[in-house]
């Protein structure tokens, strides 16, 4: 009995220890390993199909904001917009052109996007509707010729030349006004007077715009942000050759038309295309660089924002996180992470604001670092992003923009502000200038939910908010009473959140396998400790029971040997009687 008492409590402490050990040793390594199985890029892996074609579209959803008061705005008066949307759209990824480098350390490719409207999640609201928003390539055609105009002139100064000398009437009295100008030709008085020029526009923006009787445009979804708002049609003269640069500006917002006319459109350069070829790391040499990229369209940098002085590349230039549609293993105890936008030409902190859950599987959360759209300028050593492309609109003295918004003028090339949706966290000086925003941080705040493990990104939100100011413009007659207003157009929410098979694929895969893990250990470590302590309690207890029976007290015999004496002297007496 002894014997099994003692070989049970050493079975307990032997299955504590294991325990333990499993817990704290075996099994972590065993998931640390697997984890870098399920989440290294290797073709043929089901994780490799994954990355290669997402296995659900993104949710991409636009909001337009509806000018109410365009004809007062033309007045002077305070722009009232609301927002309408959202407008869904299912955005569909595709990896093409793959090719993995000799040591399968990285992966070149570049992604298709496509995008489909989703009449389900957008009703009551479909592609038709028609709103009156702010008319985006007129503005910014109209500032740039304004800010641009003399090298804007002399660029299609030739073309204009050539559409002259191909009248022969009007090449007869071009020539005559040369001879008898005693100063210099209509064109290269043109070239030398910006405000002659702008004059010029000026009656040349009915042919080129359609008549406008605003700033603002009467559109629907589907044509200001796919299909293309069309101008320049039908253009000749002066009108064709401003048509001809605007064309040669290769702006990705405008397109050719089969018939020599132009189509704005906001997103139809990424529908049916790509947006660079990346090189990436594959996490096979290390799996803490998995997915982030190593080089987009071949380089490490950009050439959009300020370089140093000397020359060399600013670290707003540098290229380096992921592309955000996921994130190396291991997350936990990682304070930040990096994400490179091509949308906005940069890269993008996120910082580590705590704990969260995405249908009941634990996450990470992480949002947008409050410096990503804060102050601007050499006293915050970020001025690499004051880009002062937009000097005679609302900006600080040195060109830098105030708090809250990004000049894009380089990488959109057209002057587009950036903020977060409703102008959350932007300056009063452009806050205070329009009616209808409403910012909200849970609504508005650039998100990501993360697993700690495998670094799957399970519910976010790219949030930002394209801009552009709105002003009086000298000598186009259109802007006279128009005042200074950054004028917000649209906002997208560009996000995931897992369906339910890919909830699904990663609660069976990974969390039943955690709890099953996590079980056994705390069954082993509490049953080995229970028999551990239990068995040897048991065996003394027993001991002790067992010692009391047999030994017998010295006063309890004394007192016995006493009352024999007393029964035996009683006897003997009544015998002598």
């Amino acid at each position: 009995m002894v014997q099994c008492t003692l070989i049970w409590a050493g079975i307990g402490a032997m299955m504590a220890v294991s325990g333990a050990l499993l817990g704290w040793v075996v099994f972590p390594r065993a998931v640390h390993e697997k984890v870098i199985e399920a989440t290294e890029l290797r073709q043929g892996t089901d994780q490799y199909k994954r990355w290669e074609a997402l296995p659900q579209p993104l949710d991409f959803k636009v909001y337009i904001f509806n000018v109410t008061n365009p004809y007062e705005v033309m007045q002077g008066r305070r722009p009232k917009v609301v927002e309408v949307g959202p407008y869904v759209y299912f955005q569909y990824r595709q990896k093409d052109n793959v090719r993995f480098s000799r040591d399968r350390s990285k992966v070149h490719f570049s992604q298709q996007q496509m995008y489909v409207f989703d009449a389900e999640s957008s009703y009551p609201l479909t592609e038709n509707d028609e709103l009156t928003v702010l008319n985006m390539h007129m503005n910014s055609i109209l500032q740039i010729i304004d800010n641009q105009a003399k090298e804007t002139i002399t660029n299609f100064r030739s073309d204009v030349n050539n559409t002259l000398e191909k009248i022969p009437v009007v090449r007869v009295i071009k020539r005559i006004i040369e001879r008898t100008t005693p100063i210099q030709s209509i064109l290269q008085i043109a070239e030398d007077e910006t405000y002659d020029s702008l004059r010029l526009i000026n009656v040349e923006l009915n042919r080129i715009f359609g008549r406008p009787d605003t700033m603002f445009l009467r559109t629907t979804p589907k044509q200001f942000l796919f299909d293309g708002v069309p101008f320049c049609v039908n253009v000749i003269g002066i009108a064709k050759a401003i048509c001809k640069e605007i064309e040669k500006r290769n702006t990705k917002t405008i397109r050719t038309m089969p018939d020599g006319s132009l189509r704005f459109s906001f997103f139809s350069h990424k529908n049916m295309t790509d947006d660079g070829m990346f090189t990436i790391n594959t996490g096979i040499k290390d799996p803490s660089r998995t997915q982030m990229i190593e080089l987009w369209n071949g380089r490490t940098t950009l050439d959009v924002w300020n370089n140093r002085s000397s020359g060399l590349s600013s670290s707003c230039n540098k290229i380096h996180g992921t592309d955000g549609s996921g994130y190396p293993p291991f997350r936990n105890g990682v304070e930040r992470m990096t994400i490179f936008s091509t949308d906005i030409c940069r890269t993008v902190d996120i910082k580590l604001t705590g704990s969260s859950s995405y249908e009941g599987i634990p996450a990470l959360r992480y949002e947008i670092d409050n410096n990503f759209l804060h102050e601007i300028g050499p006293e915050y050593g970020n001025d690499c992003y004051c880009v002062n492309k937009i000097p005679k609109s609302i900006v600080k003295s040195n060109g830098c923009l105030y708090k809250g918004a990004l000049d894009l003028s380089n990488c959109f090339d057209a002057p587009v502000v950036l903020t977060l949706p409703h102008m959350l966290g932007v300056a009063e000086e452009y806050t205070a200038l329009i009616d209808g925003m409403d910012p909200e941080p849970e609504r508005h705040q650039i998100f990501v939910d993360v697993e700690p493990y495998t670094g799957t990104p399970l519910n976010g939100g790219k949030r930002v908010q394209f801009n552009m100011f709105l002003r009086r413009i000298d000598a186009i007659k259109l802007t006279d009473r128009l005042q200074p207003t950054l004028f917000p157009v649209i906002w997208i929410d560009e996000g995931i959140a897992l369906n339910e098979d890919m909830v699904k694929l990663i609660d069976d895969s990974l969390m039943k396998v955690l709890s099953l893990l996590d079980v056994v250990q705390w069954v082993l470590i509490g049953v080995g400790l229970l028999l551990a302590v239990l068995m040897p309690t048991v065996y003394f207890v027993k001991r002790c029971r067992g010692e009391g029976s047999r030994t017998v007290s010295p006063a309890v015999t004394a007192t016995t040997s006493a009352a024999s004496l007393s029964t035996v002297a009683g006897v003997t007496g009544d015998r002598s009687k």
